[in-house]
Parts: C-alpha cells; structure tokens; sequence
C-alpha cells in the first residue's frame, strides 16, 4: 500500500511540474552577486528550488551583514534589512543560504533578482495549492526536488534568527518569508517541519530571520 502511494505521489508531482497549459520551463537564474539558483516550473509560475544568499540589493548596495545580537537588534531598531547565516557560521552558507529580516525583504531597492519577486501569502496558497494542499504539500514539493534532499526539509531547513538575536531549529524547520503583512510589526510566514508533511502558514515579527526563495 505504501508503494502504491509513493507512486500516486509522483505521478500527482509530474502533473504539477508539467505546468500544464502554460509555457513555463524549468531554468536557473543568478541573483546581483553571481550565484545562480535552479528554479522549477508550478502551475505558471517558476520557483526557486534553493534558499536566496544574496548579500547586495539589485541595485548593488550591500545588505547589512549583522553579527552579533546587538547588531542584530540595532537593525531591527532602525528598520534596516540585515542578513546572517545560521549560527554566524559561513559553513551554512551552500546548504542552507542566508537569513534575512523582513526588513530586508520589503525594501524598494529590491531583494530578489531581476524580474523576480519575493513571493506573497497569495503566491505561497498557489504553491501549496499545487502541490496537493498545506496538509500534504512538504511532501509533493520534496518528491519535485523543490527541496533539495528526498527527506522532508531536510537539506534547506536553515532554522531562524529570532529578534533577540538567538538561533533555533537548524536541520529540523525551514522558515520562509512572504511578501505580505500581516499586522503591524509581523508579516505572513512558512514553515515546514522534518516530522510531518504540512507548510504551516504563520505570521511572525518582522524582526526575526527567515530563510528566502523568489518567484517569477
């Protein structure tokens, strides 16, 4: 029984990743610093399948790299974008990209790469929605290798940064930004855990670092 699953699961994942009636392909794209992400096909859209781990904005000017808690915090306080890797280890940096506050995600000169977008709650409902549901979506998106290891998060569960500066959740949850506001001070959410197959929507405060992939 579990084989005929496994099978269901897959052909439902070669469905989606088929784009069907659209013209989308598969492709990888290269941010401002030169690294170059796959992305695959879903339903009309094309998504990124590796977290961001860009350091400039699109127009060239540098994020703020912020260490310590205290760098950290005086980001936030200013409502600055600030990046980190997990830990503040550069050894994070291929497997699971970089950590960003929303900060970073929201400003004008633009995070994502050119054409790109963050994705919105509503992009992120269209991508759960493909991949069969929130219930059932971790598993189908590691089956299309939108997530790069065929155990579930596992390979880009990068954990998050919380305002306190604090680190959680490496190798267990990925955390992944929205585009859209939820109320003041904290925006829309994903995260996907290792124990279970659902993409939970949550809001959370703009001050913590999440992990981020791009839409087009």
């Amino acid at each position: 029984m579990k084989q005929f699953y496994a099978v269901l699961a897959t052909v439902f994942t070669i469905l989606v990743l088929s784009g069907i009636g659209t013209a989308v392909h598969a492709a990888t794209v290269s941010d401002v610093d030169g690294n170059v992400y796959r992305a695959v096909p879903v339903k009309g859209q094309l998504w990124m399948t590796q977290n961001l781990n860009v350091s400039h904005y699109r127009n060239g000017d540098p994020i703020r790299h912020a260490l310590t808690p205290a760098e950290w915090a005086d980001a936030a306080a200013k409502k600055q974008g600030a990046w980190c890797y997990y830990r503040n280890s550069a050894g994070n940096k291929i497997k699971y990209g970089k950590l960003y506050n929303w900060y970073a995600v929201n400003d004008p000169r633009g995070l994502s790469p050119k054409g790109w977008r963050i994705p919105s709650d509503k992009d992120w409902e269209h991508l759960d929605g493909a991949f069969g549901g929130k219930m059932f979506a971790a598993n189908h998106m590691v089956a299309a290798s939108f997530f790069s290891s065929s155990r579930r998060a596992a390979g880009v569960s990068g954990g998050y940064r919380r305002s306190d500066g604090r680190f959680f959740h490496k190798g267990t949850n990925g955390f992944y930004w929205t585009s859209s506001l939820f109320v003041k001070g904290y925006a829309w959410c994903r995260n996907m855990s290792s124990k279970n197959s659902v993409l939970f929507r949550n809001d959370t405060c703009m001050e913590n670092g999440l992990s981020v992939r791009c839409v087009r």
